[in-house]
């Protein structure tokens, strides 16, 4: 485990036990001690919460397996388990950094959506080139206006992009933290 690691996961270990760590989950894991469970909520993590869940159990097996309880479905986080769900459902997306040089003549709105037009014709079309041409005319944009937004809209992954999911990794490292709490009791 490396330096950074073993730092998220003692940092994320004081959060949990002190910020918003119940001792009696009230959705618990079956199956699994309560002394490898806790309630972990958004509080805990803040901006670094992947999930769209607020508040949940989480709990680590005797494997070592991190799984996540909310509203009475147990998600995998790390590990294998039979009859669990998979946490996709509940991931957040990436948040999108600040553009580097948005078009300021139009609003953001205005610019994703110019963004979607213009990508979706293109990834429709045979003649990409003519359809981004017509389209950006018919947007009312010059060619420059035009590369502003296609830069702003790839940097923001905006739609019909998809954005990558938020790191799991702070959660599963404070279900690793609670591993090991559990182990040293």
């Amino acid at each position: 485990m490396s330096a950074r690691s073993r730092f998220v996961s003692c940092a994320v270990l004081i959060l949990v036990t002190s910020c918003g760590g119940s001792t009696i989950p009230s959705d618990p894991v079956e199956g699994i001690p309560i002394s490898r469970q806790r309630t972990i909520s958004r509080a805990a993590l803040g901006f670094r919460w992947p999930l769209s869940v607020g508040v949940g159990t989480l709990a680590c097996d005797d494997a070592g397996t991190v799984l996540f309880r909310s509203q009475g479905i147990t998600y995998l986080l790390q590990g294998q388990r039979a009859g669990t769900h998979d946490v996709q459902a509940l991931r957040m997306p990436e948040p999108a950094a600040p553009p580097s040089n948005p078009l300021k003549r139009l609003k953001q709105a205005e610019r994703e959506d110019a963004f979607r037009q213009v990508t979706r014709c293109e990834s429709n079309a045979a003649d990409k080139a003519g359809c981004r041409r017509a389209a950006v005319q018919r947007l009312g944009l010059s060619d420059a206006e035009w590369e502003q937004i296609d830069v702003e809209g790839h940097e923001r992954r905006w739609p019909p992009l998809s954005r990558a999911a938020m790191s799991l990794d702070p959660l599963i490292a404070a279900g690793r933290a609670l591993c090991q709490s559990a182990v040293e009791r």
